[in-house]
């Protein structure tokens, strides 16, 4: 008897290790630890605000849940499926013609019913391990495992995309920064000029249509303020709320906007971008239509069947190992083919989504390139000969050399620039960041 039940549980691991393969199993990435309450009374980095949006903005978060729920959703694929204990009673009813107690294999048949048929009841224990079709437990962890790719590529990607907006709120909000100080010079200047203009005409050495031109640049370059400040404002809160603080949280970051100086060229770009999360979840996608085609296949496969029964008062058993062939009446092999066609559009998909990148990519890089040297010749040939005629201008008309009306020019002329320039770098800073969103680069440089 001992003999009989090794054999059969060695029959049963046999079975059971035939239809699972070893798989590259995946790993649980950790929830992101907790960081201290952002300190907004200082002036943020940019490292801080890409720790603090990427590891508590709701959308990581639920791209993160999504990746621990396809991960246990391959522990479960990986597992064997659940065994069956049953404990059972059979009462005892006397068959015409038997004897109650007595042995009667007449009755009702051979073992258990035997023995209930002669009245008396009867109680076993029974364990049943189903399996899957052979092949079909290793084509199920594969399809597991290909689907966690998916899960944990999007995971990334949000991560991606959440890194761009970040970015490019933070380059918002410090171009916000720099309008507003430009604004805030252009009034010192008008400022002081409503003064130059009010103490010549109180001399005698200016018309009051000087003083009366001062006073609009002075109310305009006011409203250029509060213009600014909104403008300030609305920029803060679009950074809040990727930080996960309060829109009315006065965020003030840290930096100067200067040309970016990145040295980009576009294969090396491109290689990266063959790596990115996007193309990585096309590619967990053909996986995965592959896989599901290996496990329609193997429904087709004969299917182990095991069952061993102790019955607890005639201190028999009974062990069951056994084969069951399918036999498909069309099913099986349509839904092989139905996959086979979804591996074929899945393939299409990934070509697809190579060739968008590139040109995402490529276009995204035209832009960088396009706004960095729009920027450098603009300061060059523009900013700095603005300041300098806008510096000599002030200059003679304080004394007296040039006209009020050629200085308001030359400040409306200067602010306009100065605003110009800011905008230029600004953009010069979104094209950056996409173009690193569009390699999928996920770490800052």
């Amino acid at each position: 008897m001992i003999y009989l039940k090794r054999l059969a549980f060695w029959l049963a691991g046999w079975l059971l290790a035939a239809s699972v393969q070893a798989q590259s199993v995946p790993s649980l990435p950790d929830a992101p630890a907790l960081s201290p309450d952002l300190d907004t009374s200082r002036p943020i980095s940019l490292e801080q605000a890409l720790q603090q949006g990427l590891n508590h903005h709701p959308v990581s978060q639920a791209a993160l849940a999504r990746l621990r729920s396809a991960y246990w959703a391959y522990e479960k694929a990986a597992s064997p499926p659940s065994a069956q204990l049953t404990l059972a009673t059979i009462p005892g009813t006397n068959v015409p013609g038997s004897q109650p107690g007595g042995n009667n294999p007449s009755g009702a048949g051979a073992g258990f019913a035997t023995f209930s048929a002669n009245g008396r009841t009867d109680t076993y224990l029974q364990f049943t391990q189903p399996f899957l079709p052979l092949g079909a437990q290793s084509e199920a962890e594969r399809l597991a495992l290909a689907e966690y790719e998916m899960a944990r590529a999007g995971w990334r990607d949000s991560r991606v995309s959440l890194r761009q907006q970040l970015k490019d709120s933070y380059y918002t909000l410090l171009a916000a920064q720099a309008s507003l100080t430009a604004v805030r010079d252009n009034l010192s200047l008008a400022q002081e000029s409503y003064q130059v203009a009010e103490r010549r005409l109180e001399a005698g050495a200016g018309p009051k249509l000087d003083l009366i031109d001062a006073g609009v640049q002075l109310s305009r370059a006011q409203q250029d303020q509060v213009k600014a400040e909104a403008g300030l404002r609305q920029a803060q809160a679009g950074l809040a709320s990727l930080l996960g603080v309060p829109a009315s949280t006065e965020l003030v970051v840290s930096g100067e906007l200067r040309p970016p100086e990145h040295s980009l060229q576009f294969q090396a770009l491109l290689e990266q971008a063959k790596t990115s999360p996007r193309f990585r979840a096309s590619q967990a996608a053909l996986e995965r239509a592959e896989a599901a085609v290996g496990l329609a296949e193997t429904q087709a496969h004969p299917n182990p069947v095991f069952s061993f029964v102790r019955d607890l008062s005639t201190h028999t058993y009974q062990v069951q190992l056994g084969l069951q062939f399918p036999l498909d009446w069309g099913q099986i092999g349509n839904e092989v083919r139905a996959r086979q066609e979804n591996v074929e559009e899945q393939r299409h998909n990934l070509r697809s989504t190579e060739l968008n990148l590139s040109s995402t990519l490529k276009v995204s890089l035209e832009q960088y390139w396009g706004a960095v040297r729009n920027a450098a010749e603009f300061r060059e040939k523009i900013l700095l000969p603005s300041e300098e005629s806008t510096r000599i201008t002030q200059y003679g008309f304080k004394r007296g050399a040039v006209a009020y009306v050629r200085l308001l020019t030359s400040q409306q002329n200067l602010t306009a620039v100065r605003k110009e320039y800011i905008a230029l770098l600004q953009s010069a800073w979104l094209a950056l960041d996409a173009v690193e969103a569009a390699a999928g680069i996920e770490e800052s440089n």
